[in-house]
């Protein structure tokens, strides 16, 4: 059984892309990437807000971007 956030992960990555064309594609995965890259920095987004949920957002990206590495590992064998 997958966690629930492979299967979000895996959602968004897979089932929403699966037909698009190249452009759409590209266009997907680039807003996909920028989002975690801007998701990753706590620091700038709420400068104001405590470490600790700085550090909770970096765990989350770390896993988000785990997960997509596994899904799309999987997708490969």
């Amino acid at each position: 059984m997958s966690p629930p956030l492979h299967i979000v992960v895996q959602q968004l990555l897979l089932g929403r892309t699966e037909g698009l064309p190249a452009p759409q594609l590209a266009a997907f995965i680039a807003g996909w990437t920028s989002l975690l890259e801007l998701v990753e920095r706590p620091d700038i987004c709420l400068p104001d807000a405590p470490e600790e949920l700085h550090e909770g957002i970096l765990a989350l990206t770390r896993a988000i971007r785990r997960a997509q590495e596994e899904i799309l590992g999987d997708e490969d064998e």
